[in-house]
């Protein structure tokens, strides 16, 4: 069966000030083949693919209701956000992936690559973000067997990181082998790049894995029609397994396991209730939930984004919500929907909404989300993944934009 959820939305333009470099493909010599993989750490090819931006112009949002002392639902602070560079998809012999999820943990970003249509060809990008100014990729992978040109796409990734002790990545997604959703570890060298190592690979049920989180010794995996969400060990053998029906994302924090599944859409607390929300018609589309303490923000398609309080058991109502973007006069209201959402430990909420850009808006103690404005960035937003630095903005083919975040 075709793999689901693919991402990408009609390309509408690229923005101006960005200067791409037109030596992108990768370069067959640089490649380290390993199996099912092919390995690219030199850092003077692999920089090809990004280009930082002079002068941009920054975006300010807040900014008036921190000036005059009026909070505006008791938001006085105001945050600078700023393009600072392009990440450019990697190439397999003039096929172009597109930008499928990305995770930042500590001063690296994680960006995972699938490609539309039938065909499967994915990878993962290690970005060094330590820099504040000048991000740098450090390591490349792309899955696919050279010898019988079939290859897994990626659709998520997290990752374990320690000062001690080398970072450990998982990734899940469709493997054409296996015509199956898989989920995989990997553990990376001492420079944070991939190497020859045997991976360890869990096949999941259905046939597509949709997203993975890493938490207390545990990785939390959802996978799509068929599957449902699994949970392994740190040796990726199987703890429980929860049958949802469309599963598409989870996540995780010290109080709460909150998984969501689509069309339509539903809240789970495994194994202690589950809460249909609406939403999320589209099966073959992406949806992202995200725990901010208590509460689930949760990106739901045609319905825009949802905040739920997860605290007393059962929600039983919507706390705070954003509804879809306005779909202008003749265009397709497929392509302005709530794909996905980020949230920021200090409380800024980064929202993809596909053909409508990046939306931002800050969530109080109380759940209540205020809308702050929005970023037209050139092309569709798919994902999103924030930090208190940086915001990656995922536009499919087009790759990334990295964006600098600084709070006033």
């Amino acid at each position: 069966m075709k793999k689901i959820l693919i991402l990408g939305f009609t390309i509408i333009l690229i923005v101006t000030g960005c200067k791409k470099n037109n030596n992108q493909i990768n370069n067959s010599s640089d490649n380290i083949v390993s199996q099912n993989m092919l390995i690219n750490n030199n850092l003077n090819s692999l920089n090809k693919r990004i280009s930082l931006t002079d002068n941009s112009t920054p975006y300010v949002f807040g900014d008036t209701a921190k000036k005059t002392k009026k909070a505006l639902n008791g938001i006085t602070s105001s945050v600078t956000i700023q393009l600072i560079a392009a990440l450019y998809p990697p190439e397999y012999n003039g096929e172009v992936l597109q930008a499928s999820h990305v995770r930042i943990v500590d001063h690296y970003a994680y960006v995972t690559y699938n490609t539309q249509g039938p065909r499967y060809l994915g990878g993962v990008d290690v970005v060094d973000i330590s820099s504040p100014n000048a991000p740098e990729l450090v390591s490349s992978v792309l899955f696919i067997n050279v010898e019988t040109n079939k290859g897994k796409d990626v659709s998520s990734v997290d990752v374990k990181s320690s000062p001690s002790s080398k970072s450990i990545l998982w990734i899940t997604g469709s493997d054409e082998t296996r015509d199956s959703a898989f989920a995989e570890r990997y553990v990376l060298t001492s420079s944070n790049q991939f190497d020859t190592a045997q991976s360890v690979n869990y096949s999941l049920k259905g046939f597509v894995g949709t997203d993975v989180r890493y938490y207390n010794d545990k990785v939390y995996v959802t996978s799509g029609t068929g599957g449902g969400l699994t949970i392994l060990d740190n040796e990726m053998k199987e703890l429980s397994f929860m049958n949802i029906e469309n599963a598409r994302s989870v996540d995780i924090n010290k109080d709460f396991e909150i998984a969501f599944g689509g069309n339509p859409g539903h809240l789970y607390n495994p194994g202690i209730w589950d809460k249909e929300i609406g939403g999320s018609a589209d099966p073959e589309a992406k949806s992202i939930l995200r725990l901010y303490n208590k509460f689930a923000l949760v990106a739901l398609g045609e319905e825009g984004l949802k905040c739920y309080d997860v605290s007393s058991g059962l929600p039983t109502a919507v706390i705070s919500a954003l509804p879809r973007p306005v779909v202008p006069d003749g265009e397709s209201p497929n392509d302005y929907v709530t794909n996905g959402v980020s949230v920021s430990d200090n409380g800024w909420v980064y929202i993809a909404n596909g053909a409508g850009g990046l939306d931002i808006a800050k969530i109080d103690t109380g759940g209540q989300l205020t809308w702050m404005g929005n970023i037209i960035l050139g092309a569709s937003v798919n994902f999103v993944e924030a930090n208190t630095d940086y915001v990656f903005v995922a536009r499919g083919v087009l790759g990334l934009k990295i964006l600098k975040v600084t709070e006033n």
